[in-house]
């Protein structure tokens, strides 16, 4: 099985997880230390994404797009720590993002489902 498979539903609500028709794994980037405390947008995270430095000494932010039953996409953002005893979780959730957002994520992305 896929180990963005693996960390996705091991990060995620299980009741979510059905909902989910196909899954895509965008990027791997690193956490950046100015969202502590702030509620991050979509405009902060494509603005990491497009950052093509990654280090991997530090907390990743591994980027997911899912497509919903109804044909909904999401953006999952899951944070998946450096520290192997601390546990990865949804840390962002953007719903229903259009259609030309998810294709350009999609472009360089891998089906995880």
């Amino acid at each position: 099985m896929n180990s963005w498979f693996n960390l996705f539903t091991e990060s995620c609500d299980m009741n979510d997880l059905s909902k989910y028709v196909e899954i895509y794994h965008v990027k791997s980037c690193s956490y950046d230390e100015s969202f502590i405390d702030k509620s991050i947008s979509l405009d902060d995270i494509i603005s990491i994404i497009n950052k093509d430095s990654i280090d991997i000494q530090n907390d990743i932010l591994e980027i997911f797009v899912v497509i919903k039953q109804n044909n909904k996409s999401d953006l999952i953002v899951i944070y998946n720590p450096f520290e192997l005893l601390e546990n990865s979780y949804v840390y962002k959730t953007i719903f229903n993002i259009n259609e030309e957002m998810k294709n350009q994520l999609l472009i360089n992305s891998e089906q995880v489902k």
